[in-house]
Formats: structure tokens, sequence, C-alpha cells
């Protein structure tokens, strides 16, 4: 009776345990994926659209929106996705959970199409009482256009990076593509770092400007790589122009594979790494031979005996 007590008392740890780790997790999102914004309108058909994929994906766990008939799952259960607690949220954030999933969540990065997310972005969006104000980017137009360019201009000495994206439409003429964000983005040792701000979308004339960070270290004579892209690829695909600019601070970089660490080379492993597996194997030789000695000895032993 006591050791049934004891079980059942360890399980219910685990359980509050369990879940009080994955709670307290946070579901962290992308700076460049929260400030994507839905490309599509509200309409009726959109919302209607969105509403049947929701019906065949998403509702076996997340129930109705507004209406909070989840699945009652554990450790965590699923939210409503109608709650205006969830649609605190940016356009970008709630697409890039779809898109990418996590635990219990599934992925529907490879099952649903770019346009497809959207319109459970659109459908859930027409829950919220506080719509956002962002649909006035949404509701900007683009004319059709192919040959879409992204032209870099640098100004080192104001440390300012502009971008220009235009394309061609079917009469021939180049036009400048309104209200696309770009991501711009400095190479650091482990990804990149981005330095767009909050507003980087073209405007009227396709532009977009940014301040580059003061006090961002560069190599040695202050080149940093830049990569500056079109945030979404649904727009114009993969668009996308690197270069090398001397916009960061005159630094003489530190190569952390130079450094004891437990990721530097076999020259530079931490010492008690090393004084461990010297440990390990000579103690594991010792006991060999010692083992063999033993053996050796048995013959020896038995005559004695004898």
């Amino acid at each position: 009776m006591k050791n049934a007590i004891k079980i059942i008392a360890s399980l219910f740890l685990i359980v509050v345990f369990t879940t009080t780790v994955v709670k307290a997790e946070d579901w962290a999102v992308p700076n460049s994926s929260k400030k994507k914004q839905n490309p599509y309108e509200a309409s009726t058909k959109n919302i209607s659209s969105g509403k049947k994929i929701y019906n065949i994906n998403c509702k076996s766990c997340h129930g109705d929106a507004t209406m909070g008939n989840m699945l009652p799952l554990q450790p965590v259960a699923p939210s409503d996705l109608g709650s205006q607690a969830f649609l605190v949220q940016s356009d970008g954030e709630i697409y890039y959970k779809i898109n990418k999933g996590r635990a219990a969540m599934p992925t529907f990065e490879k099952t649903l199409s770019d346009e497809a997310k959207w319109m459970v972005v659109t459908y859930l969006r027409s829950f919220d009482k506080n719509k956002k104000a962002s649909k006035q980017v949404a509701e900007i137009k683009n004319p059709e256009v192919t040959d879409v360019k992204l032209v870099l201009d640098i100004n080192q000495e104001d440390k300012k990076v502009a971008a220009n994206l235009t394309g061609l439409t079917k009469k021939g003429d180049r036009v400048a593509l309104q209200g696309i964000e770009l991501s711009i983005k400095v190479k650091r040792s482990f990804g990149y770092l981005d330095v767009s701000g909050d507003d980087a979308f073209t405007d009227d004339k396709g532009n977009v400007e940014i301040n580059f960070p003061a006090d961002l270290p560069g190599d040695r004579e202050g080149h940093v790589n830049l990569l500056v892209k079109v945030t979404d690829d649904a727009y114009y695909g993969e668009l996308a122009v690197d270069r090398i600019a001397t916009l960061g601070v005159p630094t003489d970089p530190v190569n952390p594979l130079d450094e004891r660490a437990m990721w530097g080379t076999r020259a530079n492993a931490p010492i008690w790494i090393i004084v461990s597996y010297a440990g390990g194997v000579i103690g594991i030789w010792g006991i060999i031979f010692l083992v063999l000695f033993q053996l050796i000895q048995l013959p020896k032993l038995a005559k004695n005996k004898e």
C-alpha cells in the first residue's frame, strides 16, 4: 500500500513538473517573421476559404474558433485560436506557428501552400475585435511584374543602407514595388543579425533606408558582410543581394576556436576533458592488465593447493 502511494505521488509530481516546464517555454518567433504582414485582404471570399482550411486542418484539436471547445490534451491543451488572447499576436507570428509547428502541434510547412496558411490567418483575424491597422500595407496592390530587381546603395560615410525594389510591367515599364518588407542582415559568427528595424517596407518609390548600427564590430578594416532580401519569398521568389561594406567598427577579431572550449579543436580541448579521457583510458587498460595477470597466476595457485 505504501509503495502504491509513493508511485502515485511520484507520477503526480512528474506531471506537475512537466506541465510547469512546458508552460514556461516561450514559443520564440524570429523578429523578421513577426513583421510579416498578411498580403491578402479580409474579403468574404478569403475568410470563407480560410474557414474551410481551418476546419480541415485545425478544428480537430483547436475546436471552433471562439467557442473554447478545444481537445483537452495534456500537459498543455491547444489554444482557442479565435480568442482575443491569441489574436494579440501579429499576422507574422500566427503564420510562423502554423508553418513551423511545435511539439504536439504539427508543421504545415510542406502540407499547406503559403496562400492557404495566409487564408487561415485571414479567417482567424476576422474574430479580432481590435483589428490591426496593418491592413493598410495589405491593401497596397502592386502591378504584375517580371524581372524584379533589388538594388543596394550604401553610404559608408554616413553609415546608411538604402535598397530599391522595382519590377518590369507587361508594357515594359519599370515600376517601383511598394509595401514590400525587406530584411537587412549582417553576418556574424553564428548566423545573421537583423538590423532592418521595425519599418523596413518599401515606400511609393520602392525605397527602404536604414541607419546602420554605429557600434557593430566589423573585421580589422571595419568590413561587414551585408545581406538584403525580400522577407517573404511568396511575393517574388527568393530575391537577395549581398555585399561587403565598410560599415562596422574596426575590430581585431577573436577566433573562438583558438580558445580552450567544448567546441574547440582537439589541440584546444579543455584540460578537464583531456585529464578525464586520459584517466579513463589508463583505468580501463589497468583493469585489463590486472585481469590478465590474475588469469596467468591461476595455474600457479592451483599447483600450490595440490
